[in-house]
């Protein structure tokens, strides 16, 4: 039989859409003139990489070679019918999503029952009608398309996510050069940083300025994800540039960071930032704020809290900033975090808040006063779980008492 060499550009008044003759269907069928009336049809609409099955056998090794886009088989395909088939064909994961048209001279609800159930897609009457066809056999192979076509995008989505999070996650300390540059400080810096999605805008880095001057910086980005991921990119560039002059001046770091965000950050974008200076000749802590969560200071007399407010980061290029200063004795132990720690929520939809913190540390220095900061955590998660509706960063700093 011939078939025509030219695709039409309609057919039964239906377009024919994106072009498929990449597409490849497998059909099952022990009548001759069956399969090359359904392949005709095929020919219609384009495919022409079409091969043949006559058992169910058959069938079987062609779907391992030939790897269709579709299967057309008749329920009645010896010596194994076609709804047997279908549950063998649904019973191996790589054929799951595999479209099967199941013809049938039957069409009574029952069978159409079995025939679902067994894992057919569709269903179509014998006689075959050409325009019913060949539409379900479009249908269902644009759809394979489609499919294919978001997994693919979520597949590269996803895997250029995990990179975006790696280098995200390399912004901040190395756990080991963090270890020996607190060490050489007479300090200990414990830190937590989670994204709620695979990247964030938390960020969070520290400076070793001099010999007895060390610089902590904490950011949240507004919003979370991929955009606030790049804002925590470009504010890890200016960090990265700025002189060791202005990082001895929190206030000076803070406004030179402010007019370079307000020009390249979009309107509504800003953050929220603490940059603190330990300084161990005076045994202080030299801080400027913009707008961030009011870290926690303990000492001997308890956990007090410091004032972190200040202008947005890149709100308002003309925000000025001012130094504070407090004494940060050895022995004394600074808590910074994120309003991801905060505001989060357990099951019952509480939100952690201020006080519920500040209760939750004084927890924690009572029943763990070694390890007052992996305990506390612990808490956090047994409560809040590990899914995070916003990111988190976390931050336990402590000046050795000898020290």
């Amino acid at each position: 039989m011939e078939f025509p060499t030219e695709t039409p550009a309609s057919l039964y008044g239906l377009e024919l859409g994106i072009p498929l003759g990449d597409r490849r269907v497998l059909i099952a069928d022990d009548s001759r003139f069956n399969r090359r009336t359904l392949a005709r049809f095929l020919q219609w609409i384009g495919i022409v990489q079409v091969a043949f099955a006559t058992n169910g056998q058959e069938l079987l090794d062609q779907v391992e070679s030939f790897d269709p886009d579709l299967l057309l088989i008749d329920a009645n395909l010896p010596p194994i019918d076609g709804m047997a088939l279908c549950r063998v064909l649904r019973g191996n994961p790589r054929w799951r999503d595999l479209p099967i048209l199941m013809q049938s001279t039957r069409q009574t609800d029952q069978i159409r029952s079995l025939c679902f159930q067994a894992g057919a897609t569709d269903l179509l009457a014998k006689p075959i009608n050409p325009g019913e066809c060949v539409a379900r056999v479009r249908y269902h192979l644009e759809r394979r398309s489609m499919v294919q076509e978001l997994r693919a995008f979520r597949e590269r989505v996803e895997r250029d996510l995990r990179q975006a999070r790696s280098m995200q996650l390399a912004l901040v300390p190395d756990a080991e050069w963090l270890e020996a540059m607190a060490s050489r400080n007479a300090l200990r810096i414990e830190p937590v940083f989670q994204t709620s999605d695979e990247v964030g805008g938390d960020f969070w880095t520290t400076f070793e300025i001099d010999g007895g001057h060390v610089g902590v910086f904490v950011a949240d980005l507004s919003g979370h994800g991929i955009a606030s991921a790049i804002n925590a990119f470009r504010l890890h560039t200016l960090l990265t540039r700025t002189p060791p002059d202005d990082l001895r001046d929190p206030a000076r770091l803070l406004t030179q960071l402010n007019q370079r965000l307000a020009d390249i950050l979009t309107v509504g974008q800003f953050a929220t930032a603490f940059y603190g200076v330990i300084d161990r000749h005076t045994d202080s802590l030299r801080y400027a704020a913009a707008g961030a969560p009011n870290p926690l200071l303990g000492s001997r007399g308890g956990f007090r809290v410091l004032d972190a407010s200040g202008m947005l980061l890149g709100a308002f290029a003309d925000a000025e900033y001012e130094n504070r200063s407090t004494p940060f004795h050895p022995g004394d132990t600074l808590f910074l975090y994120s309003d991801g720690l905060t505001e989060a929520r357990d099951r019952d939809d509480a939100m952690l808040g201020e006080e519920g913190l500040a209760d939750l540390i004084e927890q924690a220095v009572l029943t763990a006063p070694e390890h007052p900061f992996p305990w506390l955590m612990a808490r956090f998660a047994e409560r809040f779980g590990a899914g995070l509706y916003d990111d988190l960063t976390a931050l336990w700093i402590a000046r050795d008492a000898t020290s």
